[in-house]
């Protein structure tokens, strides 16, 4: 199945399209493509999902990174 990922990293925006197997979920997708999970925050239609919900063929997921400071 196939799902589109949109990167905002505060520097740049990539858009790029994946090859995922069935069941897959988003930590684990995060997990592959070597992102940190505790790093980022990840919506689909709008809205911030669990890294346990599973992806979905024709999936478009932003992933933006988390802002930190004191």
């Amino acid at each position: 199945m196939n799902i589109t990922m949109v990167r905002d990293d505060l520097e740049e925006r990539n858009r790029n399209e994946f090859e995922v197997e069935e069941g897959l979920t988003i930590g684990e997708f995060l997990d592959e493509q070597g992102i940190e999970r505790q790093e980022v925050l990840v919506s689909r239609d709008g809205k911030i999902i669990a890294e346990s919900a599973v992806l979905e063929d024709g999936d478009e997921i932003n992933v933006f990174d988390v802002i930190a400071g004191g």
